[in-house]
């Protein structure tokens, strides 16, 4: 058994998008023209690198089980210096394969470097992680544990935390939210014979296959204004999700992200706590 996340840094692609759905092939690439505007912003480059070194490799280096990879998916047309960049943070995790695609699938480009790399899919149980989010400290640990015997056999099943500590950074809606959700982003996990977790909607993968799910640690998800989603006071409502008190927040750092410096907390905009 092997486990591997992948991470989309900033991927010039079809992804999961919801621009992409329902558009013809000239609305698509007139998408990607856009998307490549924004996605190689500097602005938002700037904040990508630093949310990517601070939470999402700081929380692969503070693993408690380090025998695991991690895949970095980039674009070719990144600007040479956030690719230069980006080359140096990802040398100094030595879990991590950085690949740069031309225009692609996230799930093709991830087949390439499976391929260059010898990793079988049915051996492997996949996660993904996004460049502003980060794992808790014993995440591969609990994967392998919770999920050895299913690896034994030949079936598609998937895995997650239960619970999300989510990180509004600005707006009215600011706040730190405790999220009772399954299969977010961060950390969703997969073992299938010969897909991509990426081919896959991370809500709807436990609708289709047999699942486990870990009670009692967090993944912890940021959201600064430049994803997808937005957060609104209907979605909190319907996701049932509370703020979080300055106590469970110290709480949940200490339990979960230790590992966490002070510019990694003002990162995530989950405050000192020491």
């Amino acid at each position: 058994m092997q486990v591997v996340g992948i991470c989309r840094f900033s991927l010039l692609g079809k992804g999961d998008w919801k621009a992409f759905r329902d558009k013809s092939d000239e609305e698509v690439q007139a998408v990607l023209d856009d998307r490549a505007g924004l996605l190689f912003d500097p602005v938002r480059l700037e904040a990508r690198l630093r949310s990517f070194e601070h939470l999402t490799l700081a929380s692969l280096r503070a693993q408690s089980d380090q025998d695991f990879h991690f895949i970095v998916l980039a674009s070719r047309q990144m600007p040479e210096e956030y690719k230069t960049r980006l080359r140096a943070l990802c040398a100094g995790v030595p879990q991590v394969t950085l690949r740069f695609f031309p225009v692609t699938m996230a799930h093709r480009a991830q087949r390439r470097v499976f391929r260059a790399l010898g990793f079988d899919y049915s051996r492997t149980l996949q996660f993904r992680l996004d460049d502003d989010d980060c794992l808790c400290r014993d995440f591969v640990a609990l994967m392998k544990a919770h999920t050895f015997e299913r690896m034994q056999g030949d079936g598609v099943f998937v895995a997650s935390l239960r619970n999300v500590m989510y990180s509004a950074i600005g707006g009215p809606l600011a706040g730190v939210y405790h999220w009772p959700v399954e299969f977010m982003s961060a950390g969703a996990a997969m073992r299938h014979p010969g897909k991509s977790i990426y081919q896959f909607g991370h809500f709807g993968m436990a609708r289709r296959f047999p699942n486990v799910v870990i009670d009692g640690h967090l993944a912890l998800v940021t959201n600064n204004g430049m994803n997808d989603t937005r957060l609104t006071r209907k979605m909190i409502r319907r996701r049932s999700m509370e703020r979080m008190s300055r106590a469970e927040i110290d709480r949940a750092i200490r339990d979960f992200f230790p590992f966490l410096s002070g510019e990694s907390r003002a990162i995530a905009g989950i405050g000192p706590a020491d």
